[in-house]
């Protein structure tokens, strides 16, 4: 007998395995994560548990955050999946291993992922276009030149402007990624 997972997924939304289960077994693991890591409650494994346990109910009570979190993720995956093809078709042509993103390039990569999430965000659904928010497409010609020729201007002053770092010194998203990782490696 044949298994079709077409109909596994219809049963698990029959039972509401994507509207209870998921968004409950995501919020639960993330704010587990965050108290753990964190010792907010101290060490106790147990209280961490529980608190937890009734942020992810709560949170599923809500059914508009449920919603909200059933359209954004599905549209930061397709994104994580490019990123992901990009890197993979990097690494065929560096050919040797590369030391991580620094300077410009973090800088670059940190306001492309803003600008892809605030995307995910501001969107419903990735149907067969991409459709841009009404406020980013709506611009008539005289905004759109204006807009670029700001965004040109402001990019030239800060490049004329800037000042070099000192050896060992790290920039501003240098200091956040380490922070995010937890101090010095």
């Amino acid at each position: 007998m044949a298994i079709d997972f077409r109909d596994l997924l219809n049963l698990g939304e029959e039972i509401g395995a994507f509207d209870v289960l998921l968004p409950f077994l995501l919020v639960f693991t993330l704010a587990f994560g965050v108290l753990d890591k964190s010792k907010i409650l101290g060490k106790m494994k147990q209280l961490n548990i529980v608190v937890s346990l009734v942020i992810a109910l709560l949170f599923i009570r809500n059914q508009a955050l449920v919603g909200l979190v059933n359209r954004f993720l599905p549209n930061v995956s397709i994104f994580m999946i490019i990123i992901l093809m990009f890197l993979l078709l990097v690494g065929i042509f560096v050919g040797k291993e590369h030391a991580g993103w620094t300077g410009n390039l973090l800088g670059v990569a940190f306001f492309v992922s803003l600008i892809f999430i605030i995307w995910a965000l501001s969107s419903n659904t990735i149907g067969e276009t991409l459709d841009l928010p009404d406020y980013l497409t709506n611009l008539d010609d005289q905004t759109k030149g204006t807009v670029i020729f700001v965004g040109v201007f402001v990019i030239i002053i800060w490049l004329v402007t800037r000042e070099e770092k000192k050896q060992g010194e790290e920039g501003i998203l240098e200091k956040l990624a380490t922070e995010l990782r937890g101090g010095k490696n």
